[in-house]
């Protein structure tokens, strides 16, 4: 359900960019060569489970945006199948309660999976992603999460990546950093990897702490208050996640959705 009059900006001007941009189908494919936007709104007041089948062929691209807005609990079952020389973009933002599963299989040589995912989360919003990516081949993965928790929210967040012997020269990478915002908010976060090769580049981490005080006190010192520097930072690591969008149009647009 896209809407037309969101911050002035029509499909029809992203069209000039982007070939496609739908929220009700269960399957995504793209032809080879081509390149492919999806934005997946989910908003629905009732608990609903979903699958979704990301399908790119060689030579192709496939931005995915998924914007959970639900009032009700959704569950979303994702599998990323991606040619040779391909991409999945995948951008998340997630503002209410949802459980996610991930599985991608990197089974062709230069295939890459990119997953740039903000949580922002109040009241007591509760979302797990589960994300499994297995490299078989010479391929390349960078999973980022970036979360805001405040009220009773909490996060459980699983990250696995398994590289085999036949993906030598691969690249995977994952990271999440955390931001808590109340005494009660709370986050799991599980980072692993399993290498079985010498020959690639690979890192994990998971970062959890407050606002950088030094920052805040340093935007005090220009004469701006508390509340208004908290706002600067935390509307700056949320426009770490919207600008990694390259089209402007289509960030406004999303940036509005959310």
């Amino acid at each position: 359900m896209l809407n037309h009059e969101k911050n002035n900006i029509t499909i029809e001007s992203l069209k000039d960019t982007y070939e496609f941009l739908n929220n009700t189908e269960k399957s995504y494919v793209v032809e080879e060569g081509k390149t492919l936007t999806v934005i997946d709104i989910f908003d629905t007041d009732v608990e609903s489970s979903f699958v979704r089948d990301l399908k790119v062929a060689n030579n192709a691209t496939l931005n995915y945006i998924k914007v959970g807005k639900s009032t009700a609990k959704t569950t979303v079952d994702y599998t990323g199948d991606i040619g040779e020389n391909a991409t999945l973009n995948m951008t998340i933002f997630e503002v209410k309660s949802s459980i996610n599963s991930v599985y991608t299989k990197l089974k062709n040589s230069n295939s890459n999976l990119n997953i740039n995912a903000l949580l922002d989360l109040k009241h007591s919003e509760r979302v797990v992603y589960d994300v499994k990516t297995n490299h078989q081949n010479k391929s390349f993965s960078d999973i980022e999460f970036k979360n805001l928790l405040s009220g009773k929210s909490s996060a459980k967040l699983d990250l696995f990546s398994i590289v085999e012997e036949n993906a030598s020269f691969s690249n995977a990478f994952q990271h999440s950093q955390t931001i808590l915002l109340s005494d009660d908010s709370y986050i799991s976060v599980a980072p692993h990897l399993e290498i079985l090769i010498d020959e690639l580049e690979a890192s994990h981490g998971a970062t959890c702490g407050d606002l950088d005080q030094d920052s805040i006190h340093y935007l005090e010192s220009r004469g701006i208050d508390e509340k208004a520097a908290e706002k600067i930072l935390l509307n700056a690591l949320k426009n770490e996640v919207f600008e990694t969008l390259e089209n402007e149009d289509l960030r406004e647009y999303v940036q509005g959705l959310v």
